[in-house]
Formats: structure tokens, C-alpha cells, sequence
């Protein structure tokens, strides 16, 4: 007998972030909440080269794309944080992706009140080495991008569900970014993971208000508002 494994599809979608309580409001009428992280909120600090080697493997499609980050997780108010903290390696090749996550020696905690000029930040990358990953490049922490997450699950599809808004950068390293203005980006991020190939049609509705496909990325789009700020 011969079985084969599901693939499981990770379709992205993008609408403006004047949506969010919209998108909000159906999706908790006709979705499940995720049973174990329902709501919450992220943040990662983005780390790259000083010319910015990683940002250009995505700004300019590279074959072979690389991005670390350190990431931890807080209440919706960003006043209570997590223990756990993650250093991640996400890499693509071609249109094969992974993804490595190693459990740093900080709290949320202490990451979130660190500067990003901290000399400690710079030993982060290398706990990768715990997997075997030598990361030969220099890398600083770069900055810091913020945003609210619900999780769902489509009863009808059993897909689940990442709905991503008020996606800001509150912080930059004024050794990478020499200006201090945080911004928001006007755009929210929906994510659906499950077997298939286009968004279930339980969820139609949802173009609507507007949702589109997209392969948006959070850190180039912060990178960019970034610069448009200062010059």
C-alpha cells in the first residue's frame, strides 16, 4: 500500500490596516480561536550586515535568501513578556524554505528593555551554532518590528489561520539606521496554512474588505518606511 504525505500550503494575503477590527469581527463570529495561542502580541529584532546583506538577498530576489532575528512574545499591552526568547534562522532556496530556532539565554523581559546598541545583542547569532550553523558574516541588530497577532482555525477547511495588524518598527541601532522616528505601516498581513492550494472558500468573504495575495515582507516594508522617513 502506498501512502502520501499532505502538502500543506501557506497562501499570504495582504489589507489595509484600517480593516483590522473588520477582519477581526468575522473572524472571531465565524472562525475557532487558535486553542493554544489565541491572541498576542510579537516582536523580533532583525539582524543584517552594515550593507545590509540579507535585505538585499530579499529586495532583489535572490536565488539564495537568508534572515535572522530574535524573537520573543507579549500581552496585546506590551507590558507582561514572555520568558522564552528564540534566536531564528529562516533561509530560502529557490522555493524551498526552513527555518532553524535555538532558545536564547535572555528573558523577553530583558531583550525588550536592551538597547539595540547593546554590545551583548552582537553574540546573539552565534547560539545558532548550537544546530551547526556558523553565520561567517557580522551582523548587528538592525531593528525592531512589532505587531499583533490573532490566531484562528476555518472550521470547514480545518486551515489555520494568522492574522497580523498594527505591524510597526518602535526602535532602530543608530550604528545601522541613524535616526530615531518609529513608523506604522498601513498595511496588515493574513496568512492562511492548510492543504489547500487557494484560499478556502469559507473565507471569501474576507475579499470584501479588501484582502489581496501578496508576498509581502514585514522587513523590507519596515526598511523602506524607515528611509522614506528620514530622507
Amino acid at each position: 500500500m502506498i501512502t502520501t504525505n499532505k502538502v500543506e500550503h501557506e497562501l499570504k494575503y495582504v489589507v489595509n490596516n484600517s480593516r483590522a477590527v473588520d477582519m477581526i469581527g468575522w473572524l472571531s463570529r465565524y472562525c475557532e480561536p487558535d486553542p493554544e495561542y489565541p491572541r498576542g502580541m510579537i516582536s523580533s529584532i532583525y539582524y543584517d550586515t552594515l550593507q545590509w546583506k540579507y535585505l538585499d538577498q530579499k529586495l532583489n530576489s535572490f536565488y539564495l535568501k537568508t534572515k535572522v532575528r530574535l524573537r520573543w512574545y507579549s500581552d496585546l499591552h506590551y507590558s507582561c513578556h514572555d520568558d522564552a526568547v528564540f534566536v531564528e534562522l529562516k533561509y530560502k532556496i529557490g522555493s524551498r524554505r526552513g527555518k532553524i530556532r535555538v532558545k536564547s539565554t535572555y528573558s523577553g523581559t530583558e531583550i525588550a528593555g536592551m538597547p539595540l546598541e547593546d554590545a551583548r545583542l552582537l553574540m546573539i547569532p552565534h547560539i545558532l551554532n548550537n544546530k551547526g550553523v556558523i553565520i561567517k558574516d557580522k551582523l548587528l541588530p538592525a531593528f525592531q518590528i512589532t505587531y499583533k497577532r490573532f490566531r484562528y482555525i476555518d472550521p470547514y477547511s480545518m486551515s489555520r489561520i494568522c492574522f497580523d495588524f498594527d505591524i510597526h518598527s518602535p526602535r532602530v541601532n543608530s550604528i545601522m539606521l541613524p535616526y530615531m522616528n518609529p513608523v506604522m505601516l498601513q498595511t496588515a498581513v493574513f496568512e492562511v496554512k492548510g492543504s489547500e492550494s487557494e484560499l478556502p472558500s469559507s473565507l471569501y468573504p474576507l475579499t470584501d474588505m479588501g484582502l489581496k495575495k501578496s508576498a509581502f515582507s514585514k522587513y523590507s516594508a519596515c526598511y523602506r518606511k524607515l528611509i522614506r522617513r528620514h530622507f
